[in-house]
């Protein structure tokens, strides 16, 4: 899943806290990958089952939302 450059702190939290949280509550496994050929956008690598990895894409979507 792609997360927009203007995104990316808002997933991520002050001290990983938001991915840490997106994880626990999700249940899966979220990667978020380096920047992508210094455009700033980053790849969010999600592993689970199916309804892990749907409740890590909606949290991970509504902070993009809140941008």
């Amino acid at each position: 899943m792609l997360i927009p450059a203007n995104a990316v702190s808002k997933v991520l939290g002050k001290g990983g806290a938001n991915i840490a949280n997106i994880r626990k509550i999700s249940g899966a496994t979220v990667e978020i990958s380096d920047t992508r050929s210094g455009c700033g956008d980053r790849i969010a690598l999600i592993s689970g089952t199916p309804e892990q990895k749907r409740a890590a894409e909606n949290l991970i979507q509504a902070f993009i939302m809140s941008t």
